[in-house]
């Protein structure tokens, strides 16, 4: 299991979690719900800055938190099928075993920048 953490979107932020095929991603404002989303569910993957900040309203922590991301981070939007979308960082590590999963796994729209892959 692999912990990234929700920063933007239609979740609450917090810590996240992904195995082989699902992601587990906060689900009230307490946190003591959560909701576990299958990996064919997501319907585009990118790691491209642009797309994430121009899609989401990002508030003002956010935005502190995207600028100060250490280069051992990864900040990537992830959009469902039902509409629904979040902004997450995680490590490398954590963010390549959500690619091989959903390169596997499903048909999903990848645009992944070459830093990293």
């Amino acid at each position: 299991m692999s912990k990234f953490t929700v920063i933007a979107g239609s979740f609450p932020t917090g810590t996240g979690r992904f195995t082989i095929r699902n992601f587990t991603l906060p689900g009230d404002e307490n946190h003591y719900l959560c909701e576990t989303v299958p990996a064919q569910q997501i319907d585009f993957l990118s790691n491209h800055q642009s797309h994430y900040q121009s899609l989401l309203d990002i508030n003002d922590t956010s935005k502190e938190l995207l600028e100060s991301t250490s280069k051992g981070k990864v900040i990537f939007l992830a959009k469902l099928k039902d509409g629904r979308s979040f902004v997450a960082m995680a490590d490398h590590t954590t963010f390549n075993k959500i690619l091989k999963a959903l390169e596997r796994e499903t048909d999903v729209e990848l645009e992944i920048s070459s830093s990293a892959a």
